[in-house]
């Protein structure tokens, strides 16, 4: 199984009594009376979860369908008993994270994940995974979805105000987006400095639906272009053909006499497109490469 883990590190629990402290400069803190509970800890919370949530986000990759996260024992020694955990979720505080945030984040359909409602912390452990299946094919990709998961149970052990729920923030990728190097030409009627050849430039193409990406198109000098901006790359799986628009400019059209193309190969996209008055006008061809996730 191939996981992609969302990594968090335990809190560590200080409680240091301020008078002793103040008796004693080289006391030690006591961590003995410590009382146990079960969490979801998290490293850094991205926003704010409202209420006891914790924010994370992660980009689901279509390659892969496994990931997972953790719940903890916080306690001063390891559990001496399997400590059965039970999970939920929960719409509840996905809507007071909307509220929080002003946002409206759709709950994932509950085809779209597989999430465990029990999990066992072992004997002598301090955590567990909780592994997550997406089901990506149900999913649209132009959306953000949100998992909300609290745990409603630790056998009698204490559960944390503050790291009961986590929301996990979840966005799709289609398999053309990532990191490209980018090399071509461009066309600025009248302009010698934006018009020329250009190469060496790194672009992040960016999931805008199940086959398109988009981009932002440079002049020669390495500056951003500007009208055509929402640059789409869709491309026909079936015969790995490609149509140039933009969400911002109609204009936008694929050179005719040019083979717009992606080569699923070398992962390679080949596009020369035009704009304004006509290809002698405004015009580009590039050809961009993938070097990596984004």
């Amino acid at each position: 199984m191939r996981n992609n883990i969302l990594k968090w590190t335990l809190p560590v629990l200080c409680v240091i009594g301020l008078s002793s402290c103040l008796k004693n400069k080289n006391a030690q803190p006591d961590f003995s009376s410590v009382t146990p509970v079960v969490e979801i800890p998290v490293n850094a919370p991205a926003g704010n979860g409202g209420g006891n949530s914790l924010i994370a986000s992660f980009t689901v990759d279509p390659a892969l369908s496994d990931y997972v996260f953790y719940v903890n024992y916080a306690a001063p020694a390891a559990n001496a008993n399997d400590l059965k955990i039970t999970l939920a979720v929960d719409p509840t505080a996905l809507a007071t994270y909307n509220t929080t945030n002003s946002t409206t984040l759709p709950i994932l359909p509950s085809n779209g994940y597989v999430v465990p409602t029990t999990v066992t912390i072992p004997a002598g452990q301090r955590k567990v995974q909780v592994p997550i299946k997406i089901n990506t094919s149900v999913l649209d990709p132009t959306l953000a979805y949100a998992l909300p998961i609290t745990i409603t149970d630790a056998s009698g052990v204490i559960i944390s105000k503050n790291f009961a729920s986590l929301i996990l923030n979840i966005v799709l990728k289609n398999k053309y987006d990532g990191k490209y190097n980018l090399k071509g030409s461009i066309l600025r009627a009248g302009d010698n400095v934006l018009s020329g050849n250009f190469k060496g430039y790194s672009k992040s193409l960016t999931t805008f639906g199940v086959n398109s990406v988009q981009f932002g198109q440079i002049w020669a000098d390495g500056s951003n272009t500007g009208g055509i901006d929402g640059l789409t790359l869709t491309v026909d799986p079936a015969t790995n053909k490609v149509k140039v628009t933009s969400t911002t400019n109609a204009a936008v059209v694929n050179l005719p006499t040019y083979d717009n193309r992606y080569d699923p190969a070398t992962k390679t996209f080949f596009v020369s497109f035009y704009w304004g008055t006509g290809p002698t006008n405004r015009a580009a061809t590039d050809t961009l490469t993938y070097t990596g996730p984004r």
